[in-house]
């Protein structure tokens, strides 16, 4: 009996203690997570192609849809970016976000740039078996819709970095060349923000 109470406070705690260790906040974007996502995702790109290439004996299709839909949620992310920054920098006379909007703009900047690199790497995989034929109009073809949707996927990620960065907080103890962290509980009052 004894142990058994024993074993229930010990889990007790760790749940505290690792729900107190939450604290809303995650850790900026690394380069090399955008790179490995692109290189993983390229490879499956290559593979795939090179696979209906040997196996179906045609190439796989690649509508122009895709580029079409990547360059319209660019150019969302783009705008909604240029609409909440002043917002977001707290520039006089804009209202501050409402918290809830401020965690899921910081999320929908998280999500877009590892959806945008997984996007560009693939698309460049699909782009090189392209140009290994490219004197045939069938490859010419996919070359061009595949250059444009990886770099729709490219815009996605750096609108989404810089939309990460409007995102991230300054604490008061933090030193000028450390980077500040994202929010995802929201903008606290009086918090300072980075400058674009």
């Amino acid at each position: 009996m004894a142990k058994h109470w024993a074993d229930h406070s010990s889990r007790r705690l760790q749940a505290r203690a690792a729900a107190h260790a939450y604290s809303g906040r995650v850790t900026p974007t690394r380069p090399r997570l955008l790179v490995l996502i692109a290189l993983v995702a390229g490879v499956v790109g290559w593979a795939l192609a090179t696979l209906a290439d040997s196996v179906l004996g045609r190439y796989l299709p690649v509508p122009w849809s895709a580029a079409i839909a990547m360059w319209l949620l660019a150019a969302g992310l783009g705008m909604w970016t240029l609409m909440v920054r002043p917002r977001l920098l707290r520039k006089p006379g804009a209202i501050p976000l409402p918290s809830l909007v401020a965690a899921r703009t910081a999320a929908l900047a998280l999500a877009a740039s590892r959806v945008g690199a997984g996007v560009a790497g693939f698309y460049t995989g699909l782009l090189l078996v392209f140009v290994a034929d490219i004197p045939i109009p069938a490859a010419q073809a996919g070359a061009w819709t595949s250059a444009a949707t990886a770099l729709s996927g490219a815009v996605i990620v750096a609108v989404a970095l810089w939309l990460e960065h409007l995102c991230r907080i300054k604490d008061d103890d933090e030193g000028e060349d450390q980077p500040g962290e994202i929010d995802l509980r929201g903008i606290a009052g009086g918090t300072e923000r980075t400058s674009a």
